[in-house]
């Protein structure tokens, strides 16, 4: 007792219960489980953000807070695409010069300076990011390069080896302008899980021969010479990747011989290798992180855009996800979608088989949907704002100036809209709200917007950038977001966004997908909105998930249901969507839930 006292600056306590925001090294005696308690660190891999792009092999470097990916393999081929990663979700970046996969890259570069080196067709280029744009170097490898390795910065690189034919062991270095060759790694493989400097390196695992010959062989350069290093406990090639230093390293994924997909996942504590908690999904993984006790995991083969998070830490991260609620009373479409995820509201829309126009509308509470008064007139494609005791509706089809109140309890007629239309999109209170988009004309949507003070209609801002049908909205009248929908001519599918300041739109950042018939926190801000599901210019329904933080849209946890024409409401991180099209008619809610932080308590013996 005295010693932990003289460590930590107090007693041992005796309470009752655990507090509720224990201190880092504080422990304590619960009197009523008649255990010794603490903070224990908690080691483990926990899923992320989907990435835009699904890709294995590619070039990756950065924090877990601030990454960067570029290039890797697609279903398709080789893609050029970049992406940067916020800690939260992945944004686009402009694209690579050269597209290629199995590239090399300085894993310890950043979103503002990154290096990508050879790749496919074993080339020797090399490309350098600044934040805004990829340059080609005029300096290349001196040894064309496919499925190759990297560490170390964007001034400061290391690459070695190469899966062949032929394979290699060849070792260069760049210092900002050119590369030169140094010596060989002791053993010529490819395909390597790397980490650390120039001049503190590990190289482990990889591929030798073909068919693959997965090796658990690691290599420490110093900036001048190889060394062998303590093996690995699972062999792995594939691109199985690093994080952290040449003292304090983490090595995850790849495959295993068989071939198999790895989960598998190991520490080194600078004399030896310790198997982890493993990866939730195996797979031929890309990934970095500036430390091995943050490691970030991303793309797979087959090709998926599945991200993961390690962290050893005092807290225990449960990743943003959405889960059930419960099922609505009437499974329709085209529904409109207000309120908050614990009061939301849900009015109109087709039902059945026949697409019958509804007049019908539920309310919920966070558990369960109850049915409420209807409408006092049916339509299908309305567009709404307000909250739950205190909303509007407007718009739709067929009667498209129709407008109506609903005060929690009752519809109300009210004044017209100006001029008729469905598939608006809206965002707003009562008194102050605002409604876009839609149609006629019908074939790529209304530039025009409207303004309703609780009582009249008047003319709002012309949208410029594009006018668009079945977009999605959130904000309020002097701070709005209008995002997605169908444009013409053709009805074509946008990604396009737009931003409302209470007189004039302009244009905002592009969504890395395109959609239509989608569903958005409409009770959001312009600064922190989520846009989901709905259709893309593909035609099929899709899952997806964005977040906008006022400037970028980056990726968020994908619904777990796939529709479109479904309502949509709540806030960025209190998110709802329930309804919609599947493509049958479906009742099912969700509801979005945000990454949480829990300390991890946990008992200790006093032996």
């Amino acid at each position: 007792m005295t010693i932990y006292k003289e460590i930590v600056g107090q007693k041992i306590t005796k309470v009752a219960s655990d507090p509720s925001e224990p201190k880092t090294g504080q422990m304590w005696y619960n009197s009523t489980t008649g255990t010794l308690r603490g903070l224990g660190i908690a080691k483990a891999w926990s899923s992320a953000s989907p990435m835009i792009t699904g890709r294995y092999s590619a070039g990756g470097g950065g924090t877990q807070t601030a990454a960067i990916v570029a290039g890797g393999g697609t279903q398709t081929g080789s893609t050029a695409t970049t992406e940067l990663y916020n800690g939260s979700g992945w944004s686009s970046a402009p694209n690579l010069n050269t597209s290629r996969n199995g590239l090399g890259s300085s894993k310890d570069g950043s979103q503002t300076a990154h290096l990508v080196f050879g790749g496919t067709s074993d080339t020797t280029a090399t490309e350098s990011f600044n934040g805004s744009a990829w340059t080609t170097t005029p300096n290349s490898l001196n040894t064309g390069k496919n499925y190759t390795s990297g560490a170390g910065t964007s001034t400061a690189a290391l690459n070695a080896g190469k899966w062949g034919p032929p394979l290699t062991a060849n070792t260069e270095e760049y210092n900002g302008t050119s590369w030169s060759e140094q010596n060989d790694m002791s053993t010529a493989r490819g395909d390597m899980a790397s980490l650390g400097t120039q001049t503190a390196a590990i190289f482990a695992g990889g591929n030798s021969g073909s068919p693959p010959n997965y090796r658990n062989l690691a290599e420490q350069y110093d900036g001048t010479s190889w060394t062998a290093l303590s093996t690995l406990n699972t062999a792995r090639g594939m691109h199985g990747s690093g994080a952290g230093s040449s003292t304090s390293g983490l090595v995850f994924g790849g495959q295993t011989p068989g071939p198999a997909a790895s989960n598998a996942s190991e520490e080194w504590d600078g004399s030896s290798w310790t198997a982890t908690p493993n990866l939730a999904e195996a797979g031929t993984r890309s990934g970095n992180g500036a430390s091995a006790s943050a490691g970030l995991a991303y793309g797979d083969y087959p090709v998926t855009g599945v991200t993961e998070e390690y962290n050893v830490s005092t807290n225990t991260v449960t990743a943003a996800a959405w889960a059930s609620g419960g099922s609505v009373n009437t499974a329709r479409n085209y529904v409109t979608g207000i309120g908050l995820q614990t009061a939301a509201l849900i009015f109109g829309g087709y039902i059945g088989p026949s697409n019958t126009t509804s007049a019908k509308t539920e309310a919920y509470d966070g558990s369960s949907w109850t049915a409420k008064p209807d409408m006092g007139t049916a339509a299908y494609s309305v567009t709404g704002f307000g909250v739950q005791t205190a909303a509007v509706r407007a718009g739709g089809y067929p009667a498209k100036t129709n407008t109506e109140e609903y005060d929690g309890s009752s519809w109300t007629a009210v004044n017209a809209m100006p001029s008729g239309r469905g598939e608006l999109g809206g965002f707003g209170i009562l008194t102050a709200g605002v409604v876009f988009g839609g149609g006629p004309p019908y074939s790529g949507g209304s530039n025009t917007s409207f303004e309703y003070d609780g009582t009249n209609w008047s003319s709002g801002g012309t949208l410029t950038y594009p006018a668009r049908s079945e977009p999605g909205g959130a904000g309020t009248l002097t701070a709005g977001l209008a995002m997605g929908g169908s444009t013409g001519p053709g009805n074509t599918t946008t990604n396009k966004s737009s931003e409302y300041d209470g007189t004039s739109w302009t244009a905002g950042n592009n969504m890395n997908f395109a959609r239509t018939s989608t569903s958005s926190s409409q009770n959001g801000t312009q600064t922190d909105a989520k846009i989901y599901t709905g259709q893309t210019p593909a035609g099929t329904f899709t899952n997806t998930s964005e977040d906008y933080d006022g400037t970028t849209f980056s990726t968020s946890a994908n619904t777990s249901i796939t529709r479109k024409l479904a309502a949509g409401g709540g806030t960025g991180p209190g998110s709802i969507v329930s309804t919609g099209v599947t493509p049958s008619l479906t009742t099912a809610t969700e509801e979005f839930t945000p990454e949480t932080t829990t300390a991890n308590v946990t008992n200790f013996t006093t032996s």
